[in-house]
């Protein structure tokens, strides 16, 4: 059984390796679907995924040896 933690970080990590979009298809849907350029764009994916990580690991506490 998972815990909770568990099930969170999964669902982020799921988030993030499928749920945003490839430097590709951002080169090439920046302009059509977003009116911004591809680097604009590619930074706006990256700190969503920064984003993403810290929300996930917002108040984990780990033991370190």
């Amino acid at each position: 059984m998972s815990t909770p933690l568990e099930i969170r970080l999964y669902d982020a990590l799921k988030r993030i390796g499928k749920g945003y979009m490839t430097p590709d298809q951002i080169r090439r849907d920046a302009k059509r679907e977003m009116g911004l350029d591809y680097e604009e764009y590619l930074e706006m994916s990256y700190e969503n995924i920064q984003a993403e990580a810290k929300q996930a690991i917002h108040g984990v506490r780990i033991k370190r040896p």
